[in-house]
């Protein structure tokens, strides 16, 4: 599964012997892979980064400048926070030709500014792939011509090869091309389930009957996506993220996009927490720019969402937390709704 990862990953980003790959990504993540892996099949050298310089976003942006870094692969909070502290500058990193983001969404409005920061001489990748296949999956390489028709996270772009899907609705039926299902993956990249969790291994890792070889089984992802007329999937939300509320089924990738639409916000992420009577409440994490009161953000939601999508309480937080592989960590806001 990494060889094959790696013989595409070479290719689709122009790794050679010349290269610098940055080494951010903590080894418990499976980032690392592509780091360690794509440098070492390419003759690329790997520049580590340990957590005492990432954690610090001025020395992070130092290093990677003055080692000459050449391609930079992170999750989008890492560079969002080095753009937030004001390290990144268009002279910061005067050696770096390729940056690649995946693992969480990119607000369209800090895309555009790092786009605006580094095209046209730097390449920018969004990436798609969970980690039971292997990594990357899938790459989308912006263009200024995408932000005229972007409206939240940029597209997840065409699978690699050797990849095939099936995008299934909640019966487990093929869904017309441009509508929404559920993305299923197969190929040599499939782990084999998970580590002594056949329960879990059963539940995600399904028997496909009109199947041959690496055919015969997918991976559900759990992701909702939905596949335009040029073979680009486009992210839609999480299955596990999609509610019934007040008898209307809502996506909260839905909401939070008409929250990162919004000037004064930066990022947000919303929760749901089931109540014991009969209706659950929807609240909203924000990271503001620039200051804001709840009032203000739930009189502009108003402009973009109907009544019933407006989140029961926004909460305005100096910075939303991330887990131990720098994502937006919604379990911990989950928890926190719970004890509010």
């Amino acid at each position: 599964s990494v060889l094959n990862f790696i013989r595409w990953a070479r290719v689709e980003f122009g790794i050679g012997a010349g290269d610098r790959l940055s080494g951010a990504n903590p080894l418990h993540f499976d980032n690392s892979v592509f780091d360690f892996y794509a440098s070492l099949f390419s003759g690329a050298a790997l520049v580590p980064l340990g957590r005492e310089i990432v954690s610090v976003p001025a020395e992070l942006v130092r290093q990677v400048g003055e080692r000459g870094c050449t391609l930079w692969f992170s999750v989008p909070s890492l560079l969002i926070y080095l753009m937030t502290m004001r390290q990144l500058s268009a002279d910061s990193w005067p050696t770096m030709r390729c940056l690649v983001f995946g693992g969480e969404g990119y607000p369209k409005a800090e895309l555009q500014k790092l786009f605006d920061l580094f095209h046209p001489r730097a390449r920018l990748v969004n990436v798609y792939g969970p980690t039971e296949c292997t990594c990357i999956c899938s790459a989308y390489t912006l263009s200024e011509a995408d932000f005229a028709q972007l409206h939240g996270l940029p597209p997840l772009g065409r699978l690699a090869p050797n990849f095939s899907s099936l995008v299934l609705d909640e019966e487990q039926r093929l869904v017309p091309d441009g509508e929404v299902g559920e993305l299923c993956l197969l190929g040599p990249q499939l782990a084999l389930g998970y580590y002594r969790n056949a329960e879990h291994s059963r539940q995600r890792f399904a028997g496909n009957p009109h199947g041959t070889g690496f055919e015969e089984r997918f991976y559900r992802t759990g992701d909702l996506v939905r596949q335009d007329e040029h073979g680009v999937f486009w992210f839609v939300g999480r299955s596990d993220n999609q509610i019934k509320h007040l008898g209307y089924r809502i996506e909260l990738e839905e909401i939070e996009a008409a929250l990162e639409s919004l000037p004064q916000i930066r990022q947000a992420v919303c929760v749901y927490h089931r109540l014991r009577q009969q209706h659950g409440r929807i609240a909203a994490f924000v990271s503001s720019r620039s200051p804001v009161d709840e009032a203000t953000l739930r009189q502009a939601l108003r402009d973009h969402l109907p009544a019933y999508m407006i989140p029961t309480q926004i909460e305005i937080l100096a910075e939303l937390p991330k887990n131990a592989n720098g994502k937006l960590d919604r379990r911990q806001l989950q928890q926190r709704l719970a004890g509010l």
